[in-house]
């Protein structure tokens, strides 16, 4: 009996031993679907990249840009360029070669007139309006651009490559043409730098790095073992399974085809990191997405774009009922929502109505962005040995955007956004460099802010216009002389900026826009042109030439010097040159974070941040618990039902008081917080009644000084007011995804301080 039980204890003892070194059967981890977004430019110059990228653009052009395409519609033409030098190298074909988009020489037998044959009479016999842009009243035919204007030639050839296309998208192919000719090796590598960024040695379509970049996937992975992620990437340009003349068109790199490929292989909730600094409604949200709040973006806080255009007494948008009547007409809402976020949602909620779609915030509202532009500067600084003693001015670029058609496009968050964006990187820049000599930081936008009468008209007291430009900001910041936008001849002395670092920050890799786009909008002198009446400024080089490759090293950054021998400006057959020659200013535009060697050193600090920012944006939707606000267009025409969902930071602050004190001619406004969690500053807005309309009355975002411990107190005086009248204000703070809350109001009524004189 001894022997049955000692055996069975054996047997079970070995059984157990045998157990405890098996490994035990692992838990599924949660799958996860991660789609990285950006615009994703092909290396090579492919023609179809344009069309769905710009139809995204629908809000905010002219009626007449579309013309041609499947938006706007009408016959329209085919545009042919006899090639250049660019074109001949791009397409493989015979200088002079009649050529379409599509490199295709032209053997039809219609012929090819130049721009103006179609023009409005005088000139042309009124083709482009008879027969291009589809109006349904010819009794009230719209104010329409012409895309012809941008110069071509074009065939009515009912056969051509260009019927069924907007003839502006077709103009701008060409333009691409020439970037891709002189860019170096002739290619975009914006993909490559992306791919590398998002996958590090995994990224499809190229070599491994030794050793490997910094990258968001290994990153994610090590701070998050506990799920399973699938990864997937799509770009702007290429959205849906669509030819460029919208017609069904399988694409494997179609942001739609990703998302059905993330779906087969079980991801049931996809977080879209969208690859931007910060989003806006033309660039993501589109005219009807909320905030997981529940408040709408756009300009003004708790407000849709479309609730924001449709309100033409808010001070922003369309100014009178004309205006509006007149883009609602020419500018039908069933036509804007194919922007990236709801297009997006809409993708994934038609291949399986379950998923969970979550977006990611932008990069750049992590401290870690911040960081990441004073490493750009830090290492530009050591790249090119500027000594400490010298006098030196920052500029932050912007992109840029202007108000569209019938001021609709005032309503865009951008311009809400750009402005606590730029506030919140400038000041960490102020607070974290040290520079022993004179020192400024300034932040301006390239495009639509220069001084001519479309956007942005200088007069004799603004002769920058009412927005300053990056271009701008150069003039003023360096040493001798420039014309500026009125045609004067400026001095600023020798007693300026020795140097200028010029940073895209805006940008985390190369682009048409950050490679000769910014150089082209803001080192040039500014010279009168003939054909617009007006003065713009020189897209050339200093010598003249169109920027190339000779202009940037291997990581995109450029160094010009200002030294009165190039650029001249003014008007035939004046000549000035731009610059000092006894005090030259030298100016170097750096590359974008991911262009930067980053091996070591501040260029590896910029990548790491970077990729930091990116790494908490996405991990910050990942939590279980989440906010879904669903939205159907009330007077859109289309079926489709919008639905936001999104994981923000947890966002508040504490107010413990909002007062406002009257004097003699102005109203102190005063207010004190308990806490502030993620808060990037206040506006303040002004009403002469208590329910009416009220107005933001500081110039920028006051930014914030407490913290999630600790409060902070604040002070703002407006002196923009009258005795004996009262005045109303309500106190907004927005946090770092752009959601703004009211506070208020309260009132206060200036008047005659008894025993003062003053």
């Amino acid at each position: 009996m001894k022997r049955i039980i000692f055996l069975s204890l054996a047997v079970l003892l070995s059984l157990l031993t045998f157990s405890l070194f098996q490994p035990l059967p692992s838990l599924a981890k949660e799958k996860i679907g991660v789609l990285f977004i950006s615009v994703g430019e092909n290396e090579d110059y492919v023609a179809d990249w344009s069309f769905q990228f710009f139809n995204n653009m629908y809000d905010l052009f002219e009626p007449g840009f579309f013309a041609g395409g499947p938006i706007e519609g009408g016959r329209c033409y085919t545009a042919i360029h006899y090639a250049d030098t660019a074109e001949s190298f791009i397409c493989g074909v015979a200088e002079g070669t009649p050529i379409d988009i599509f490199c295709q020489p032209y053997t039809g037998s219609y012929p090819i007139h130049d721009l103006m044959y179609w023009d409005p009479p005088p000139v042309g016999d009124d083709d482009f309006r008879n027969n291009c842009f589809y109006y349904p009243d010819p009794n009230t035919y719209p104010n329409v651009y012409y895309p012809l204007f941008f110069g071509a030639n074009w065939v009515a050839d009912p056969a051509g490559s260009g019927i069924g296309l907007a003839d502006f998208v077709e103009m701008t192919n060409f333009t691409r043409m020439g970037w891709y000719y002189r860019w170096p090796g002739h290619k975009c590598y914006a993909r490559k730098e992306l791919l590398k960024w998002w996958y590090g040695n995994n990224a499809p379509g190229y070599s491994p790095d030794s050793p490997e970049l910094i990258n968001v996937k290994a990153s994610l992975e090590a701070l998050h073992p506990e799920y399973e992620f699938i990864y997937g990437h799509g770009w702007e340009a290429y959205m849906e399974n669509e030819d460029a003349y919208g017609n069904p068109f399988y694409r494997p790199d179609s942001t739609e085809t990703v998302i059905q490929q993330l779906i087969a292989a079980g991801a049931k909730k996809i977080i879209v990191a969208d690859c931007y600094s910060f989003f806006s409604n033309l660039t993501q949200f589109g005219h009807e997405w909320y905030d997981s709040n529940g408040q709408g973006i756009s300009a003004i806080p708790g407000k849709t774009f479309k609730q924001c255009v449709e309100d033409i007494t808010d001070g922003v948008g369309p100014k009178t009922a004309d205006d509006l009547n007149a883009y609602l007409t020419n500018k039908s809402w069933d036509k804007h929502w194919k922007h990236p976020f709801p297009l997006i949602k809409d993708l994934v909620h038609n291949q399986d109505s379950t998923v969970d779609v979550r977006f990611a915030n932008p990069y750049g509202n992590y401290p870690e962005f911040e960081q990441a532009v004073v490493d750009t500067l830090n290492y530009t600084i050591a790249k090119y040995s500027i000594p400490s003693t010298k006098s030196l001015k920052v500029i932050l670029l912007q992109h840029g955007y202007y108000n569209g058609y019938e001021n609709a496009q005032e309503c865009d968050s951008y311009f809400r956004l750009i402005d606590y964006f730029v506030s919140r990187v400038s000041t960490k820049v102020r607070n974290n460099f040290t520079w022993s000599g004179k020192f400024d930081v300034a932040s301006g936008p390239g495009e639509f802010a220069e001084g001519d009468n479309n956007y942005d008209p200088p007069s004799s007291s603004k002769p920058f216009g009412n927005v300053i430009s990056a271009g701008e900001l150069v003039d003023q910041s360096i040493n001798g002389k420039y014309v500026n936008e009125l045609g004067q001849i400026i001095d600023n002395g020798i007693n300026n900026y020795d140097y200028i670092i010029a940073i895209p920050f805006t940008f985390e890799s190369f682009s048409s826009d950050t490679v000769y786009g910014k150089r082209e909008q803001i080192l040039g002198n500014n010279k009168y042109n003939s054909a617009y009446g007006f003065y713009t400024r020189d897209a050339n080089d200093k010598d003249g030439t169109e920027y190339d490759a000779g202009d940037v090293d291997s990581e995109y950054c450029t160094v010009k010097t200002f030294d009165g021998t190039g650029w001249l400006g003014g008007k035939y057959p004046s000549k000035t040159p731009k610059g000092s020659a006894t005090n030259p200013t030298t100016l170097i535009m750096t590359g974008c974070i991911l262009d930067l060697n980053s091996a070591s050193g501040y260029a590896r600090s910029a990548r790491q941040n970077l990729t930091t920012a990116e790494v908490k944006a996405i991990s910050d939707a990942l939590p279980a618990v989440i906010t879904t606000t669903t939205v159907s267009p009330a007077s859109s025409t289309t079926t489709m039902q919008l639905t936001t969902t999104t994981t923000e930071q947890p966002t508040a602050i504490e107010l413990a008081s909002f007062t406002a004190t009257p004097k003699k001619r102005e109203i102190i406004l005063e207010w004190e917080t308990a806490s502030e969690i993620n808060n990037a500053g206040f506006n303040i807005y002004r009403s002469e009644s208590e329910n009416g309309a009220y107005t933001k009355i500081n110039a920028a975002l006051i930014p914030t000084k407490g913290s999630t411990t600790q409060g902070a107190s604040y002070e703002f005086v407006d002196t923009a007011v009258k005795n004996r009248k009262t005045y109303y204000y309500k106190l907004e703070d927005i946090d770092l995804n752009g959601t703004a809350t009211m506070h208020g109001p309260v009132s206060a009524t200036p008047r005659l301080i008894l025993g003062k004189l003053n």
